[in-house]
């Protein structure tokens, strides 16, 4: 049997849970053998069902303020003793669960840096787990990552991992192309596609509606209330939207927008579903913000969407949605561009189908697959590097001057 252990830092949204959950499922299948634990920080961790052979380990949960900066969800005290408290979950999980393959999502030293005593403990360690680090096709603003890494100590850990996997097609520039990581990281890179799932077929049995989707909604209050003001201005006559707020979106965010919504009969308005594929294949257009997971949906589901990409904390969404829209079915209008005749036009060309899709480049969405054959596979090679002087038995040490980097 070979285990997998699924690192996802979560704290904001549902993306990289969700992507971990893809890639765990496509893991489990390539081998009966495969068996996957999924360590996520993610308030939604339960809210998802597993496939066979995977389980997850729930860490306690933290969130972000305005700055970007890391805060806890939900427990006292401050955010050190949050990660010191994560960060001996996840080494006890290790030890314990004694994992083959390790795989960590996006953050390369965890979130704050919690990661450091696994890196320090198991890289390079004979009979220790092969350790992976996968990162999405946009990280944010590539100079500012450069120096995010840079500030934090980032680049000289990238040689504690065996393999690095972006996920994304090197044919839409991605963030690891643009900073070079092949020569400057010291493991192996590879490009695997997009992780896109199946979409399920559509329901045929519903009118035409517009689904409308913050992802999260932990900050697309400004998304829905211009939907909703255009559908109270008559621009999406004749079709019916179903508004999926999000299950992040606070309680009075979301009582506003049912508030307004009640006044308008063509408006169905839910928090969540988890049914949100079957939803989103279905639908005749969607919009939405950009994230990684919802953008590759609708490419898998062929589905006309307008991308209403979010540009703080970081230009993550603004950046994937310019550089994939020209390339294929997606349209990208920045937030300030959002208004009642914006929607009216969008609305107007999902009804009529006036103007086909752009045929375009056709996109790697194997990046599934891609990924659990590379992990299935024994490691190819093992990163050399000089030891520490000192064990690092705390997230904390004097290495990371700023522990709460939001990277």
């Amino acid at each position: 049997m070979t285990r997998f252990l699924l690192y996802s830092h979560d704290t904001y949204g549902l993306g990289h849970l969700r992507r971990s959950m893809l890639l765990a499922e496509a893991v489990a299948q390539v081998d009966p053998d495969n068996e996957v634990l999924i360590a996520t920080g993610s308030p939604q961790a339960q809210a998802f069902s597993l496939p066979e052979r995977v389980d997850s380990l729930k860490l306690p949960s933290a969130t972000k303020d305005r700055a970007g900066a890391y805060q806890p969800r939900k427990l006292g005290g401050s955010i050190h003793k949050l990660v010191s408290l994560r960060s001996a979950v996840v080494m006890a999980a290790v030890a314990t669960y004694d994992p083959d393959v390790i795989v960590v999502d996006h953050a390369p030293l965890g979130m704050a840096g919690e990661l450091t005593p696994v890196l320090e403990r198991y890289a390079g360690r004979v009979g220790g787990p092969r350790l992976v680090l996968g990162l999405r096709d946009i990280i944010d603003d590539a100079d500012q990552v450069d120096a995010d890494w840079e500030r934090s100590g980032i680049w000289r850990w990238l040689d504690r991992y065996d393999d690095i996997f972006v996920y994304g097609d090197p044919r839409i520039v991605t963030t690891a192309s643009e900073l070079d990581l092949g020569s400057r990281a010291g493991a192996n890179v590879t490009h695997t596609g997009y992780v896109a799932p199946v979409m399920p077929e559509p329901l045929t049995d519903v009118e035409p509606f517009m689904l409308v989707t913050p992802g999260g909604g932990g900050d697309g209050q400004a998304m829905l209330r211009c939907y909703l003001d255009a559908v109270e201005a008559g621009a999406t006559a004749g079709m019916r939207s179903l508004v999926v707020t999000g299950p992040l979106m606070s309680s009075a965010r979301r009582d506003e927008l049912l508030t307004r919504a009640q006044r308008s009969p063509s408006i169905d308005i839910i928090e969540f579903s988890d049914q949100m594929r079957t939803l989103l294949a279905s639908a005749s257009g969607v919009i939405s913000m950009a994230g990684y997971n919802t953008v590759v949906e609708e490419l898998a589901a062929a589905v006309p969407a307008m991308l209403v990409p979010r540009c703080e904390p970081r230009l993550e969404q603004d950046i994937r949605a310019r550089r994939i829209a020209p390339h294929t079915q997606l349209q990208h209008c920045p937030i300030e561009r959002l208004d009642v005749d914006t929607i009216d036009r969008f609305a107007a060309q999902v009804s009529s189908a006036a103007e086909p899709l752009l045929p375009g480049l056709t996109v790697d969405l194997g990046g599934a697959a891609t990924a659990a054959d590379l992990l299935d596979q024994p490691r190819v090679t093992t990163p050399t590097f000089p030891p520490f002087s000192h064990e690092c038995e705390q997230c904390h040490d004097p290495r990371f001057p700023d522990p709460l980097l939001h990277v």
